[in-house]
């Protein structure tokens, strides 16, 4: 019987890599088929840890499978980016029982680093999901993925939109209150942080929004990286029409050329927003169910110190010998 080791990637599982056939399971994210070299290597160097974590599966010290997270820290989360497997294993319970064993793994290297929960985005079916729901992930939203190539950005209605300032974070955490079922909201547990807009892991990230009186009305952030663009959508209730002016003119000025991809997940609470992303040129190619797994809180308990007895002071009677006090 083969034995099984989880264990941190380290620089000797590198050349394998290539050869791992891979599932995206990142958060609003594409998918992609194939593992990069580049991932693998950022979570074998020890200061890179702190931005990219990968844990492996060994079967008699051959690599077997592995999972990416990339950990939030300012948002106490991390997110399973993606799970591999090698093609040399053909049985989906084989994929499963290996992937739980190391988001098992993950869980609890992500709660002693302080993160309360973990995220990840499978397709609705599949041993991807399988092996989360193994390891107590939870399903509190699905979504669709729509993907568009070569979109048209001119033609629409011209409305006031202006880029994000760093001032505009709480108004759009705002925004996501009004917009946002309660549960998903917990689930999620965003801050005003996770809106600010920086330069992330190679990718460039900025925000649009349109103001309607003194509240943020329709936002739409960007992340880019080369040639792949991913959306993350908000707008108020019944005001998903935004999007027909706001994610072109977003895209325009970002500089989105024709040969470029464009992605955007939107959740089953969000649908209307589908016929105006339609419109655009978007089209669904996915489905993926949200899930959530929270980690235990490292606690260490204090052990009550023995209490060290003190000897009587004073002089010790004879034994059964009576105490008399005489009278003054």
């Amino acid at each position: 019987m083969a034995t099984l080791s989880v264990r941190s990637i380290n620089i000797r599982d590198i050349p394998s890599l290539h050869d791992l056939h891979r599932v995206d399971v990142a958060v609003g994210l594409p998918r992609v088929a194939t593992v990069e070299f580049g991932s693998g290597l950022l979570g074998s160097l020890p200061f890179m840890r702190r931005f990219h974590r990968v844990f492996v599966a060994t079967l008699d010290d051959r690599l077997a499978a592995l999972v990416e997270l990339e950990p939030y820290a300012r948002e106490y989360r991390w997110v399973v980016a993606s799970l591999a497997v090698s093609p040399a294993l053909d049985s989906e319970e084989t994929w499963i029982e290996l992937w739980s064993e190391i988001l098992l793994h993950a869980v609890r290297a992500a709660g002693s680093s302080g993160a309360k929960r973990l995220h990840a985005a499978p397709p609705t079916d599949g041993p991807a999901f399988e092996a989360l729901r193994r390891a107590s992930f939870s399903v509190f939203a699905n979504q669709t993925t729509l993907l568009a190539h070569g979109l048209h950005l001119d033609g629409h209605e011209e409305i006031p939109i202006r880029e994000q300032e760093p001032s505009d974070a709480w108004s759009i955490h705002q925004l996501y209150h009004l917009a946002t079922p309660q549960p998903v909201q917990h689930a999620e547990a965003f801050t005003s942080n996770h809106w600010d807009t920086r330069r992330d892991a190679g990718s460039v990230v900025r925000g649009f929004l349109v103001d309607r009186g003194h509240q943020v009305a329709g936002y739409c952030r960007v992340r880019a990286w080369r040639r792949t663009h991913v959306l993350e959508l908000l707008a108020l209730p019944g005001e998903a029409h935004l999007f027909g002016s706001l994610v072109p003119e977003a895209l325009s000025r970002v500089g989105v050329g024709r040969k470029d991809s464009v992605w955007v997940s939107v959740p089953d609470y969000a649908m209307d927003q589908v016929s105006f992303l339609d419109i655009l040129g978007f089209e669904p190619v996915d489905r993926q169910a949200r899930m959530v797994r929270y980690t235990a809180v490292p606690v260490r308990s204090r052990v009550a110190p023995r209490l060290q007895l003190v000897p009587e002071v004073g002089e010790r009677l004879a034994p059964r010998l009576p105490a008399l006090s005489s009278p003054r």
